[in-house]
């Protein structure tokens, strides 16, 4: 009889065990891919007078939503400005602008935690390491927004959701990065990239020919940034320059006029990291903006001699879909109407056009 009830004991608990297992596979995905994937196009709006919202568009069914976020959550609007979004450890976080916060949302775009905002000063872009979110911010701007003294990078805590500390960095810090360890961060207001190492917080600064916005990595940790010139700081040498991370020098400039100087996303790879395409615009007389998607061939170390897209009116950004290599480029001829989102094959041919919101500035891709 104790044999017998030693042999029941085993098999109970392989059943139960069993049984928790099958539970535990039959749990249904918090995230299911097939209400997730799609592109999410974050439209700015109107700073100061709202209006920002997201689109969600579903490329493998074709579908297109606009003011996603509300749809998702209810009897809430996006008070911010949206400058940023970034997706990490199944989060996207915000960047909101008047008022300034931390937006953060799961994949399925529901918020439930209110906006962190404290030591969160016009924050602009973000990047993550471990459970870290350095984020830009330009603080308290000077009376005439030229040298921007009160600038830092605000250390956020994900788990605890609260800005443990903040580094000062003057100069506006804009696009940033993680290499080698280091915190890489483009500056809007000065001629210089700042350089943080993570572990003492040292900064040391890499010169540039002109102010910079964003970072793309390649697939070596170096850092490609983008050159701008723009009215606060005006300059005739733009294009891309090359920062080897391991020595934190500006080995090459590869120069580029008009290099766009709007935010989020003027520069993207392909697929391969073959490609990169660069936003390039002009300003004529009556504030009309024009612009192109230019291509730089990373085998080569040159701009192709073509435009890849021309005749662009009002451009804002660009991204690559990774699931087909299309590239969506974002227009928008003012602020208040709704914007437009372009399809373009790798070729540049046009595949198709959709109706967004305002101000449409970059887009994340989740499936």
């Amino acid at each position: 009889m104790k044999k017998f009830l030693k042999y029941f004991t085993v098999l109970f608990f392989a059943l139960a065990v069993l049984s928790s297992c099958n539970k535990d596979d039959d749990e249904p995905d918090p995230f299911p891919s097939n209400l997730v994937k799609g592109a999410y196009i974050i439209n700015y709006g109107n700073y100061g007078d709202g209006g920002a919202s997201i689109s969600k568009y579903d490329y493998g069914t074709d579908a297109l939503t606009n003011f996603y976020y509300q749809q998702q959550n209810p009897g809430l609007e996006l008070l911010s400005n949206i400058q940023y979004a970034y997706e990490y450890d199944d989060q996207i976080f915000m960047m909101g602008n008047n008022p300034d916060q931390i937006i953060t949302v799961d994949p399925l775009f529901e918020q439930t935690k209110n906006g962190v905002t404290d030591q969160i000063t016009k924050p602009r872009a973000c990047v993550a390491s471990g459970d870290y979110l350095y984020v830009s911010c330009w603080g308290e701007p000077d009376a005439g927004w030229s040298i921007m003294p009160n600038s830092y990078i605000a250390k956020y805590n994900i788990k605890t959701q609260t800005v443990e500390e903040t580094i000062s960095l003057p100069g506006g810090p804009e696009g940033v990065e993680i290499a080698n360890g280091k915190l890489y961060a483009a500056l809007n207001y000065k001629d210089s990239v700042a350089v943080i190492d993570l572990d003492n917080q040292a900064i040391s600064y890499i010169v540039t020919p002109a102010v910079s916005s964003y970072f793309l990595k390649d697939n070596s940790g170096n850092l490609y940034v983008s050159l701008v010139n723009t009215y606060s700081s005006p300059s005739e040498e733009t294009g891309l320059g090359y920062i080897n991370t391991s020595t934190d020098e500006l080995t090459t400039v590869y120069s580029l006029p008009n290099v766009s100087y709007e935010y989020a996303s003027i520069m993207v790879t392909d697929v391969d990291q073959s490609k990169i395409y660069v936003i390039t615009s002009e300003t004529d007389e009556n504030w009309n903006v024009t612009g192109a998607v230019s291509v730089f061939d990373v085998a080569t170390k040159t701009f192709e001699s073509e435009k890849l897209v021309s005749g662009l009116s009002g451009p804002r950004g660009v991204a690559v879909n990774p699931n087909d290599g299309n590239i969506y480029v974002f227009t928008g001829e003012s602020v208040t109407g709704a914007g437009l989102m372009k399809i373009y094959d790798p070729s540049g041919e046009l595949i198709d056009q959709k109706t967004v919101g305002a101000s449409p500035n970059m887009a994340i891709f989740l499936d």
